[in-house]
């Protein structure tokens, strides 16, 4: 039976060069599932029939904006100085339209930035049958939105989280933000669309920050825990209250490391069972046990002592006070050289732990059986790591301007490791050393970047060129650490601000 005739996309007026006579394809538009929103901001429904049309077939993502906008019956975006009398009379038509909306198109998975046929060829799909295209709402660009006033010295690490996990006053409407300086102080801020405000400085170490973590609350009247690791070789965590609004030494730990500290992550395994696993410049690996009171508590554990620690804010003179001391639980030395990236695996509650060095390896340790499980042997420093929050697909930074993509799933049963591993590069966008890189925590193929050269960058995995770039820095300036909470990114680096951007 022959086909039956199909709607032809050429004759969207949209004044595009896109939109051509030649060959055509026939595509089937798909809202991509990840759309939970499948309206837009004024109600409408985002979905389009997904009968197949035929469609020029170097169309690309413009092109193919300009039908969805029109199946939608929105306005489309004309060409620039198309001033024809047929221009005109379709403008008379588009003063009752709503505005038209920017879209982004996969196809099998990968983002369209060719022509629809060149993009199925690449992807091997057979062009008999109709291709299916999905589609979503572009994601918005960042935009600066409040920053901080001047620090003394670099922000050379950060760290963010909601005032409690999972509160609907995170991300845009409020987080509180934690930065290591180079002047070995910590510092809190209360970040909302209203500005970056300082809530509070201790000086925690006589030598510069070198990484951040904090652990949000799980109850109103649980504080957040800040994890902070200095060239001086100190590790200390502090607590903030939220009604009180102010760091406070939580406890010290000590014996696990002999050099500079430079890398640590926090997991809440249970509400009562905190664990911190830091790293440090001779490639030196610490698992340790936090204590649940802190400075007002006491704790019957072998490995925790009381101790009398002085404590310096910048509203008041050194004081003594009474924290815990804490020994570690587990030390192996895992690398050769620096220990720049940690992270704990998905869903194994703290036993299995990911490492990035400058040894140019990444590691799977199993801190259980304290013995590596998996390493990979790169080409270049890792100077940063982060991991997707629903999986252990792991992306880490490197001095080459480049940031490299793993799929590390490690599963143990009864002693033995079986795994999946694959790696992708982003194609090279930085001009400089990159940084930092940090995941969105809400999607799992958006991540951050920053670098010396002053940008930041967001990036799909599903693209291997970052969707935006921002200037955070002035020219000149380098970006040394970024934080990516819900819909909003932080950076610091040495121009001594953080930069706030909403996207």
């Amino acid at each position: 039976m022959a086909d039956e005739p199909m709607p032809d996309a050429a004759a969207v007026g949209d004044g595009t060069d896109e939109l051509n006579e030649g060959n055509q394809i026939r595509i089937s538009f798909v809202l991509d599932p990840s759309v939970t929103t499948k309206e837009t901001p004024e109600g409408d429904t985002l979905e389009v029939p997904s009968d197949p049309i035929a469609v020029p077939s170097n169309v690309r993502r413009r092109g193919l904006s300009a039908i969805i906008n029109h199946l939608l019956d929105r306005k489309v975006e004309k060409e620039s100085g198309d001033d024809s009398d047929e221009s005109e009379e379709e403008d008379s038509d588009d003063e009752d339209r709503l505005p038209s909306l920017p879209f982004d198109f996969l196809v099998n998975g990968r983002y369209l930035r060719t022509g629809i046929e060149a993009a199925a060829r690449r992807e091997g799909l057979s062009l008999e049958t109709a291709v299916k295209v999905h589609y979503f709402p572009a994601a918005k660009a960042p935009t600066g939105r409040g920053e901080s006033e001047e620090m003394p010295d670099w922000i050379t690490a950060m760290s963010s989280c909601s005032a409690a996990e999972g509160s609907a006053s995170g991300g845009v409407n409020g987080d509180k933000l934690f930065t290591g300086c180079a002047d070995g102080a910590v510092r809190a801020f209360s970040c909302s669309n209203d500005g970056v405000s300082e809530l509070g400085t201790v000086t925690a170490h006589s030598g510069p920050v070198k990484c951040i973590a904090s652990l949000p609350p799980t109850s109103d009247d649980c504080p957040i825990l800040v994890a902070s690791g200095s060239v001086d070789q100190t590790l200390l965590i502090h607590a903030v209250d939220d009604s009180e609004k102010k760091l406070a030494l939580h406890s010290v730990f000590s014996g696990g490391h002999s050099s500079s500290i430079c890398s640590v992550a926090l997991l809440r395994k249970s509400d009562d069972d905190v664990v911190m696993t830091s790293g440090d410049w001779n490639g030196g690996l610490s698992v340790w046990k936090v204590p649940k009171g802190g400075a007002s508590s006491s704790s019957s554990s072998s490995s925790v002592k009381a101790s009398k620690k002085k404590q310096k804010t910048s509203s008041s003179t050194s004081t003594d006070i009474e924290v815990e001391e804490v020994q570690p639980i587990i030390s192996v030395n895992a690398h050769a050289s620096n220990i720049s990236g940690i992270a704990y695996t998905h869903g194994s509650n703290g036993r299995n732990v990911i490492t990035g060095s400058w040894d140019n390896s990444l590691k799977v340790y199993d801190m259980e059986r304290q013995d590596c499980i998996l390493t990979l042997n790169g080409s270049r420093v890792v100077t940063a790591l982060g991991r997707c929050h629903n999986s252990d697909v792991v992306a880490s930074a490197h001095p080459d301007c480049t940031v490299r993509l793993w799929d590390m799933r490690v599963n143990i049963k009864n002693g033995a490791g079986s795994n999946s591993v694959s790696d992708t590069t982003l194609k090279p966008s930085h001009k400089a050393w990159v940084s930092d890189v940090q995941w969105s925590p809400i999607d799992p193929y958006v991540l951050a970047t920053t670098s010396h050269d002053g940008t930041v960058k967001v990036w799909d995995i599903r693209s291997s060129l970052p969707l935006h770039t921002v200037r955070a820095h002035p020219k000149g300036g380098k970006g040394l650490c970024i934080a990516y909470s819900n819909g909003v990114i932080y950076s610091g680096g040495t121009d001594c601000v953080v930069k706030r951007f909403v996207c």
